[in-house]
């Protein structure tokens, strides 16, 4: 475990010391907080004029839960689909084109410390982007009354989901030395797992409706976005963080070889 850390305080070293990081997190953060303060401006001209008319009966379909909370986490996700993948994308594409990597494979260290280390580095890094996201969700407490676990469910699906996305990313790192070309794929690939599941409803198969609907992410992101968190979706972003680390181990262990 010594190696896996000493790999992970190298990588997040090396993260802070160029603005990358900074500059992604800031841009993620100015978007984000549109986002949210448009949907809250939105929710309270709609209370307004619902009140203004007497249609009182819409009142409880207008809750701060579901149309600042769960909708706001849900377009965070997308931002992060962009994000989450120029973080990552430096992983290994960054030590292979300058040659470090071949340090890394030299030295007493197996693959998959390598591939660990690097991916807690990223999972530390996004731990912080998801408390600083749910700054945004804090103001709420102060003038509402949010429900606090579905919120706090939110955080963590969304927390889960930048983890897959991560995981993804890195193995598309592992087989390039252009971080570009990693970062690019990795938004490209993300764009499409969301549209996995729409792809899935014109599909005549059942069996194949079924399957591109359940590999896409907002499938399992959307329910614990609204408080609904189901072991299913847990297991969903585990066995996809799992499956990705993995394939980077392999394409790590055959740059030994190569």
């Amino acid at each position: 475990m010594s190696h896996v850390f000493a790999i992970c305080g190298r990588e997040l070293r090396s993260m802070f010391t160029t603005p990358d990081a900074y500059v992604l997190i800031g841009v993620y953060m100015f978007f984000a907080g549109f986002v949210f303060f448009f949907s809250l401006g939105s929710f309270i001209l709609a209370i307004q004029q619902i009140q203004a008319l007497g249609a009182t009966q819409y009142l409880e379909e207008w809750n701060l839960q579901d149309k600042v909370v769960a909708d706001s986490l849900s377009t965070f996700s997308i931002l992060l689909g962009i994000v989450v993948p120029l973080l990552a994308m430096r992983g290994f594409a960054a030590e292979r084109a300058t040659g470090s990597i071949e340090l890394l494979l030299t030295s007493p260290i197996t693959s998959a410390e390598i591939v660990i280390g690097k991916f807690l580095a990223i999972a530390i890094l996004l731990a912080v982007v998801t408390a600083l996201t749910s700054l945004f969700v804090a103001l709420l407490f102060l003038y509402g009354n949010p429900e606090v676990w579905q919120t706090l469910s939110g955080l963590q699906i969304l927390f889960l989901y930048a983890l897959a996305i991560a995981a993804i990313s890195s193995f598309v790192s592992s087989l390039t030395r252009s971080q570009i070309v990693a970062g690019i794929l990795g938004i490209v690939i993300s764009i499409l797992l969301l549209f996995l599941p729409v792809a899935g409803y014109f599909s005549q198969s059942e069996t194949l409706r079924n399957l591109l609907i359940w590999l896409g992410p907002n499938t399992h992101l959307e329910p614990a976005l609204r408080g609904d968190v189901r072991s299913e979706d847990l297991a969903y972003f585990a066995i996809v963080v799992v499956a990705f680390l993995s394939l980077a181990r392999a394409a790590v262990d055959s740059l030994r070889w190569s």
